[in-house]
Order: C-alpha cells, then structure tokens, then sequence
C-alpha cells in the first residue's frame, strides 16, 4: 500500500474531521427538552443533508441510517484503497449475511433489516444465494453461508446462526487487515477481538453456558490468546479483572469489568470498549500521508451515529441529561 497515494484522500478528509459534531453540539442535543428539539439542533449541522424523508421524530433512524450511507459513498470516493474502507464495511455484510439466511430459512420477508453499505451490494449476495451461484461474490461469504445453513439444518438451532456468521466475520476481517500490513488496523482488529471475547465470556456466564457453547464462541487472533479467555469459564469478575491487568487493553477492560460488577449491564463495558478504539484511532490525526486517517475517520462518523442514537432513544424514552451523558461515547474531535 503506497501511502503517497492518499495525499489527496487525507486532505479531503482533514477538512471532513472539521464537521465532526463537537463536545458543545453533543451537549446542545443531551440538553434539548425533548427528541423534536433535538432533532432541531442536529438539522443545523452537516446531518442536514440526511434529514430527506423524515415526516415523524420517532422515525430518526432514517436520519442516520441516510447519513452512514452518505458518509460510506464518500469515502469510497476518497480512499485510494477500497480496501480501507472495507475493512469497516465487512461488519455489515456479515450483517447482511444473517438476515438473508434468517429469510431464507424462515421463508419471511426482513428487506427491511439490510444494511447498504457492505463492501459487497446486498443484492448481490442475495442473487447469488437464490441462484447458488457464488463466482461473484467473496469466497468467504459462501464458506460461511455454507456453514451456518448447514448447522442449521443438523441442530435446528437459530441462535448459532449469528454465532457462525460472528466467527467467521472476525477470522475475515483479522485476514484483510493483516493482508494491509497497516499497523493501526492489525491493532484496531486485535483489541476489537480481545473486547469482544471478554464481553462473550461476560454474556455466558450470565446464561449458564457449558464449556463447550464457550468455546465455540470464543475468537481466536486476539492480543489474548483463546485459551487464556476459555481458563476464565469458572472465573468470577473480580477473577478476571485480576487475570487481564497486564494485557495491551487492561485499563480500559478493568474499567469495564468493574462498571459491569457495579451494573450488570453489557452496555456500559460496551462504553470503555468504544472509548478505548476511539482514543487508539486518534493517532492519525498526527498522520498526512496514508490511510489511516480515512479509516479513523469513518470510526468517528459511526461512534458519532452510535452517540447520537443513544441520545435519541433516552429522549424517547424522557431520560434526565444528567442519565444521557453517562452513556455518551467519546468523541474524536
């Protein structure tokens, strides 16, 4: 990857970062009285141009899914390299890869829970799954497809079917960014895996799972190895936080372990995990030549997005401010 290449792609995104909302505009819209005042503060920023079509405030999601489509078709115009761009874009196939199996297997209707931005059109995909007709589409789609439909059909079991596809995600996407040699992304992988199977290993405990569903659902490529994770099964949380304090991660998953003790709630480890990606993606702001600023950038826009629908979803539901801000992401500006 010839860094040089993204000269005129870094400067276009400089300028972008300058339209990233702001601490002040975040506080404006936590401040709002209710989800119509805050949609008033978010038509006054860039998220204007994604407001086509929005006739009810409940129906905000239209809003951002409009302005990650927007943001995803910019900068694939911007990127040198699709590559960077679809290192990002792979969680959405994946996603996508869920819902169509889900549809087919069901014989229901979920067009309405595609996601548009993949690296791969949807459509696509679809096509080459009704026709059994995989030439055009990546080979690991088809493995995975492959996979899930086949454990369906011995087990009967739906809930593995976003276990499958989960798996093979990670194992996809740990491959494409050790292929870019790019430090950043091998390092933004790598943490995502350790998060994600210390927030697995949480969520099993908490189901009574047996040894072997843990290991199944345990990633490998993590900075901590599988089978350091899978040693946790008996472990309590303090156990854990005493297990992980030397690892690459360890202050922000000890934060997490410890705000999940105190809560019980996923979602707040959830927050440590997207602060910490946030403040490792940050780096490239100190970068003029590569593609690491693109990357971190789309990272931004959807923590952004991430923010904002929680924000509007404690609207909906008339949380205090004060409630509202303890669950906001940090920012990249």
């Amino acid at each position: 990857m010839d860094r040089m290449e993204f000269i005129h792609g870094v400067t276009r995104t400089k300028v972008l970062e300058t339209k990233l909302l702001s601490r002040a505009k975040i506080d404006r819209i936590v401040d709002a009285k209710d989800i119509d005042d805050a949609l008033k503060v978010l038509n006054e920023t860039e998220y204007s141009n994604s407001f086509s079509g929005l006739s009810d405030a409940n129906d905000y999601e239209k809003v951002l899914s409009n302005e990650l489509v927007r943001i995803y078709d910019l900068m694939r115009d911007v990127s040198a390299d699709p590559v960077v761009v679809d290192l990002l874009a792979l969680k959405y196939d994946y996603h996508n890869l869920k819902v169509l199996v889900k549809e087919n297997e069901y014989n229901k209707d979920f067009s309405h829970l595609y996601v548009s931005v993949g690296s791969v059109d949807y459509k696509k995909i679809k096509q080459a799954y009704i026709e059994q007709d995989f030439d055009e589409i990546p080979i690991e789609f088809e493995t995975a497809i492959n996979a899930a439909v086949t454990d369906l059909q011995e087990t009967k079991d739906p809930q593995k079917i976003d276990l499958i596809f989960d798996k093979y995600y990670f194992e996809h996407l740990y491959n494409m960014a050790n292929e870019t040699k790019v430090e950043l992304f091998i390092n933004y992988v790598k943490d995502l895996i350790d998060f994600t199977n210390v927030k697995s290993a949480i969520r099993l405990k908490k189901q009574n799972k047996e040894f072997k569903f843990y290991n199944d659902v345990i990633l490998e490529n993590g900075n901590i190895e599988k089978e350091e994770i899978l040693s946790t099964f008996s472990d309590s949380i303090d156990d854990m936080i005493n297990r992980f304090k030397n690892t690459k991660i360890s202050a922000s998953l000890i934060m997490g372990l410890d705000s999940y003790k105190e809560t019980g709630r996923l979602s707040d480890f959830e927050k440590y995990m997207d602060d910490y990606l946030m403040e490792l993606n940050k780096e490239s702001k100190q970068i003029n030549f590569g593609p690491e600023p693109i990357f971190s950038y789309i990272i931004a826009k959807e923590t952004e997005i991430k923010t904002l629908r929680i924000i509007l979803v404690a609207k909906l539901n008339n949380l205090s401010p004060e409630v509202i801000r303890e669950k906001v992401r940090e920012l990249y500006v």
